[in-house]
């Protein structure tokens, strides 16, 4: 018996499934309306989900899909969906040898990684010097279950770390990459079911596993291996892309994405 089987396992919650369906529809999305070809996921972890499967949205809408620091769970995944064909796993160390010999990807992109990036315009920059596009996914600030996860992590007294409150909210992230001369800066929201953020009980329970290893179970690669994803799923969607303004959504949208061209000839 392998040691990974004697692990506790952790299954992904019905909201993490969501997460992942409606990121996928907004990726595709995306593919067509750039025709980004080629994708670069820096680095390729998860938050508090399977690592390394955030990108399939990408790899399933056509694009080749290069992950860094890709997690051996997650490519296993990967290849059970017979994408390997889509997808290159390099290490962050690789990347700067892959820029220097003219290597540049279409988009480069990472999930919830600028607020607890010790360095956000050094990572931002570092993205740029690799693509032609630039973008970010984090969690919204402005949804009623962020207010109702940050009170929880008061009253049980559990230190924050999940970093800068201020990389939470589409406004100033779209300020910030304005500041680093980004172009055509926009954003929008995702992940809009009718149920609110985390609360952040869950994420107590994740805490006091630490850095305790298990197992992840993802539901949602499940439904794609089986080729059949459930109709609960497009339901919700439906209610997602419902045509109201996009501040009317801020206030239930988990995730907000913030996407920009970088023009490398004005050096940025």
């Amino acid at each position: 018996m392998a040691v990974e089987d004697n692990l506790p396992v952790e299954v992904e919650v019905f909201g993490v499934t969501y997460e992942r369906f409606a990121l996928a529809k907004l990726f595709q999305r995306l593919q067509r309306k750039y025709q980004f070809k080629t994708v670069l996921e820096m680095p390729a972890s998860g938050a508090k989900a399977m690592p390394s499967l955030y990108s399939l949205g990408f790899a399933l809408a056509g694009c080749d899909v290069t992950l860094v620091d890709a997690d051996e769970e997650g490519l296993k995944i990967w290849r059970g969906l017979n994408l390997e064909g889509k997808l290159t796993s390099i290490t962050a160390e690789e990347v700067p040898d892959a820029i220097a010999n003219g290597r540049r990807w279409d988009l480069c992109w990472n999930f919830a990684e600028l607020p607890t990036a010790p360095d956000p315009a050094a990572m931002i920059r570092q993205m740029v010097s690799s693509s032609r596009w630039v973008m970010v996914v984090n969690i919204n600030r402005f949804n009623v279950g962020s207010y109702m996860h940050r009170t929880v992590h008061k009253l049980w007294k559990v230190p924050w770390t999940h970093g800068d409150l201020r990389y939470f909210s589409p406004f100033q992230t779209a300020g910030f990459f304005r500041r680093l001369g980004l172009r055509d800066v926009r954003w929008g929201v995702v992940d809009c079911p009718p149920w609110p953020d985390s609360p952040g009980f869950r994420d107590l329970r994740l805490h006091r596993l630490g850095n305790h290893p298990h197992r992840w179970i993802s539901p949602y690669a499940e439904n794609l291996a089986a080729g059949k994803l459930p109709i609960w799923l497009k339901v919700v969607y439906w209610g997602e892309r419902l045509p109201l303004p996009v501040v009317l959504k801020l206030p239930y949208s988990h995730l907000y994405y913030a996407i920009a061209r970088v023009d490398h000839e004005a050096g940025i």
